[in-house]
């Protein structure tokens, strides 16, 4: 989680596995550092049977796990869940965790719009591109997104669009930057579409809509340059290079060698996301 955390509590073998993220958390400390660390993107639906379960059984606090289903049990509100949670271990001070429930209060009253866009935004920059897109999706589809100012709005497509990138490809991400570069008018949303434009459609398509948009020389020089510079090194990496092994192999009708070595392929991708 990209901090040292000193586990006094039992630390388990089991962890738990967070919904929508894939965190893992081995201990009472790592689910406090999680929560408070995570607040904007949480919500009442962290505190499942499940989690309670593992709080009593797994790290052995039977106590707290009681506790906490007690209080979901009288309708209990979120603040105090978070409470019961961030008290059962010392890794909080009495003033932090004060100062994180007055968070949740400022949370409680933002517009839903904003509260969803906020979980979606830490969704995208941790790396959760699937559940990002499913929070931008709901924010757009929903009634509240009649409140969004065209700049929002266009702001929520320009992360939808990134977060779609790396689901499905250039292709899907395309008309997404586009759009939102005609809501919020943002350079970033410009720069993205002709990068994507270029990868989809080639330079010319790429200069042709340059022109059109009245792209600064240096920017655009800027671009060509960066684009070139990483065609290059696409050609000289080793991913390429396997690309072209595997191309060779099925020209020259060893689609058995291709398909085996595919398959060492997408084992080690499996072996490196279990790693994570």
């Amino acid at each position: 989680m990209g901090k040292l955390i000193l586990c006094r509590g039992k630390r388990t073998e089991r962890p738990y596995v967070l919904q929508g993220t894939g965190y893992r958390i081995y201990s009472i400390e790592e689910l406090c550092h999680y929560i408070y660390n995570n607040i904007y993107s949480i919500d009442e639906t962290l505190f499942t049977d499940s989690l309670i379960d593992w709080i009593g059984t797994e790290l052995c606090l039977p106590e707290r796990a009681e506790k906490l289903e007690i209080s979901l049990r009288q309708g209990a509100d979120y603040k105090t869940l978070l409470a019961v949670v961030l008290c059962s271990s010392d890794y909080y001070s009495e003033q932090e965790i004060k100062k994180l429930l007055s968070v949740v209060d400022e949370i409680r009253v933002m517009p839903a719009v904003r509260r969803w866009f906020i979980k979606a935004n830490s969704y995208l920059k941790n790396k959760h591109y699937a559940e990002a897109a499913a929070q931008y999706d709901r924010l757009l589809v929903s009634d509240e997104a009649v409140d969004l100012s065209p700049k929002d709005y266009g702001d929520v497509l320009h992360n939808l669009a990134i977060a779609t990138l790396h689901i499905y490809g250039p292709e899907r991400a395309l008309e997404l930057f586009l759009n939102a570069y005609e809501r919020n008018h943002r350079e970033e949303s410009l720069l993205q579409y002709l990068y994507t434009l270029w990868i989809v459609e080639g330079r010319e398509s790429f200069n042709e809509k340059a022109a059109r948009y009245n792209i600064n020389d240096d920017i655009r020089e800027d671009i060509i340059l960066r684009m070139e510079q990483l065609s290059n090194d696409a050609k000289l990496s080793k991913d390429m290079d396997e690309i072209n092994k595997l191309s060779n192999l099925m020209i020259t009708n060893k689609a058995s060698e291709a398909r085996d070595r595919c398959r060492q392929i997408i084992d080690g991708w499996i072996d490196e996301i279990r790693r994570i």
